[in-house]
C-alpha cells in the first residue's frame, strides 16, 4: 500500500514531458517507432518529452492535438492534456461575464442618405424653378411684341395716309381742275338766265328790283359756283383714284424663302427640316432674311402686319388678326 502511494506521488512529481518519456521507455519503444506509429515528427516528440509545448510555426491547437494523440498512444490519463499551457490566450471569467456590447445602429448612414436625397431634391427644384422663370419671361416678351404690333401698324398706316394725302392733293389740284371749273361755270351761267327769266315777270308785277337785291343774287351765284367747283374737283379725284391700277410689288429673287420686315419690328423664328433652328430673334424695319436648300420650313411671326413672306417667288398670304402667325411651308 505504501509502495503504490509512493509511485503515484513520484508520478505526480514528474512533469508531462517526463511522464511521456518514462511511459515510452517502459514500453521499450524508440522515438522512431513512436513517430512511425503516431505519424508525428521526431522533432515534435522530442520537444514534447522536453516539456516544450510552444512550437515554432505551429498553432497551439495543433500542439494540443499532438499531445492528445501521444497520450492516447501511451495509454496515459487524458487529464494530463490540460495540465500545461500551449501558448493559448486565456480570457478571465470576469471578462466573459460582462455583457457584450451591441453593435451601433446605422443611424449615421441613414442620416447621410437622407441628407443626400434632400440635397438632390433641392438642386432639382432649383433647376425646375429657374427653367420655369425663363419660360415665363420669354412668353411675356412675345406677348408684348404681339400686343405692340397692331398699335405700331395703325400708327404707320395713319402716317402713311397723311403723307400720301399731303403729297398727292397739291399735284392733282392744279393739273386736273383746269377745264372742269369752266364747264361747271358755263352750266351755272346757262342755268341762271332761265331762272332770271322766270323770276323777272313776277318781280316786275309785284315790286321794282333794288341794287341790294342784285348784290345778294350775285353773292349767291358766286357761292354756288365755288361749291360746284369743289364738288367737281372731288369727283374728279375720286374717279382718278378708282381708275389708277393698284400695283403690288412682286418679289424678283432666286431665294427659296425670303422674309422682308416692312414695319417697325417683329419677332421671327424659322426652323428647317428636323426642327433645326435657322433664325430666331427680333428683327427691325428693312432687314431681309433668305434661306435655301431646305425642303420644309416652320415660321413663327410675332407681328404679321410688319412682315412679307415670299416662297419660291410668290408672296405668302398672312392672316392679320393681332395674333402670332404660324406657317408651314410648303403650304398644304
Amino acid at each position: 500500500m505504501t509502495e503504490s502511494v509512493n509511485s503515484t506521488q513520484a508520478g505526480t512529481a514528474l512533469s508531462l514531458g517526463q511522464q511521456l518519456k518514462a511511459a515510452r521507455e517502459a514500453l521499450n519503444l524508440s522515438i522512431t517507432d513512436v513517430a512511425q506509429k503516431t505519424n508525428l515528427k521526431k522533432s515534435h516528440i522530442e520537444s514534447l518529452e522536453n516539456d516544450i509545448f510552444i512550437l515554432q510555426n505551429v498553432a497551439p491547437t495543433f500542439v494540443r492535438g499532438y499531445v492528445r494523440n501521444y497520450v492516447k498512444f501511451l495509454r496515459l490519463p487524458e487529464s494530463l492534456i490540460s495540465s500545461v499551457n500551449y501558448g493559448e490566450v486565456t480570457i478571465p471569467k470576469e471578462v466573459t461575464k460582462v455583457s457584450s456590447v451591441k453593435p451601433s445602429s446605422n443611424s449615421q448612414g441613414k442620416t447621410l442618405k437622407y441628407l443626400t436625397v434632400l440635397v438632390l431634391l433641392a438642386a432639382l427644384g432649383m433647376t425646375l424653378l429657374w427653367w420655369w422663370q425663363g419660360y415665363q419671361k420669354e412668353q411675356e416678351n412675345r406677348e408684348q411684341f404681339v400686343s405692340s404690333a397692331p398699335v405700331a401698324e395703325v400708327a404707320n398706316t395713319a402716317t402713311n395716309n397723311d403723307a400720301s394725302a399731303q403729297t398727292s392733293v397739291p399735284v392733282q389740284q392744279p393739273i386736273q381742275v383746269s377745264e372742269q371749273p369752266a364747264q361747271v361755270a358755263e352750266t351755272v351761267v346757262a342755268a341762271e338766265p332761265a331762272l332770271t327769266e322766270k323770276v323777272e315777270p313776277t318781280q316786275a308785277a309785284s315790286s321794282p328790283v333794288t341794287q341790294e337785291d342784285v348784290k345778294v343774287v350775285e353773292e349767291v351765284k358766286q357761292a354756288d359756283a365755288t361749291t360746284a367747283q369743289v364738288e367737281a374737283v372731288n369727283v374728279l379725284q375720286q374717279s382718278q383714284s378708282e381708275q389708277a391700277p393698284t400695283e403690288q410689288p412682286v418679289a424678283v429673287t432666286n431665294d427659296e424663302l425670303r422674309i422682308e420686315i416692312t414695319g417697325s419690328q417683329s419677332w421671327i423664328t424659322v426652323r428647317g427640316a428636323k426642327n433645326k433652328r435657322l433664325a430666331e430673334k427680333l428683327y427691325n424695319n428693312g432687314e431681309t432674311l433668305s434661306f435655301n436648300e431646305n425642303e420644309q420650313y416652320r415660321l413663327t411671326i410675332g407681328a404679321p402686319a410688319n412682315v412679307k413672306v415670299y416662297y419660291k417667288g410668290q408672296e405668302v398670304p398672312l392672316k392679320i388678326d393681332g395674333r402670332v402667325a404660324r406657317i408651314h411651308l410648303p403650304l398644304q
